[in-house]
């Protein structure tokens, strides 16, 4: 009668570690993507706020190199608010 108590209490305790162990990882999974998130809502910011810089500079100060960036620039902010 002894050996099933410990039997069951060893049982026990290994659910209860294998289910707090599983919440666990999804939380901190859960954390990632909201962090992940926040990340690519700050570049996708940054992006415009550059992009917005740029173009307000006068045409006389306007370089290729301008045009370029501002290209690239928001190229990237179209990939980033895609995903």
């Amino acid at each position: 009668m002894n050996n099933r108590f410990e039997i069951a209490a060893a049982t026990t305790a290994l659910l209860v570690t294998l289910i707090g162990s599983t919440i666990a990882v999804e939380n901190r999974y859960a954390k990632a993507e909201e962090v992940r998130q926040q990340l690519e809502s700050l570049y996708a910011k940054q992006l415009k706020l550059r992009i917005l810089e740029i173009q307000l500079k006068p045409s006389s100060q306007f370089t290729a190199a301008d045009r370029a960036l501002l290209e690239h620039m928001q190229q990237e902010l179209r990939e980033a608010t895609s995903r």
